[in-house]
């Protein structure tokens, strides 16, 4: 039995390591957007509420902000990692991604020239 837990705890380590300890973007959904206009100032930071679409193309509404009150730079591609909360989709983390990057649905919906 004290083989079995040790074997278990190395692998769950294993893949702490290979997933980079990120828990904010294992295993969540995705969806792309395009920043437009200067978000709504509240509680001292911008949030954005904006349509994003996943690689399907299926559009998601959500909102969201930088946890440092910033503004993002204006017409800059994100990716956005979801999970669902009460039914709603909640964005962890997100990152810049340049627009080659794009599923080709996405950059349809988004109108990506």
């Amino acid at each position: 039995m004290r083989k079995y837990t040790l074997y278990f705890g190395i692998l769950f380590i294993f893949a702490l390591l290979l997933t980079g300890c990120d828990f904010n973007k294992s295993f969540k959904d995705q969806a792309y957007t395009q920043i437009k206009g200067e978000g709504k100032l509240v509680d001292g930071r911008y949030q954005y509420t904006l349509p994003s679409y996943n690689d399907e193309g299926k559009q998601i509404t959500v909102t969201f902000g930088k946890p440092t009150g910033e503004k993002f730079k204006e017409d800059a591609y994100l990716r956005l990692y979801l999970k669902s909360k009460d039914g709603e989709k909640v964005v962890t983390s997100y990152e810049e991604v340049q627009k080659n990057d794009l599923p080709t649905k996405v950059k349809e919906k988004l109108q990506v020239p």
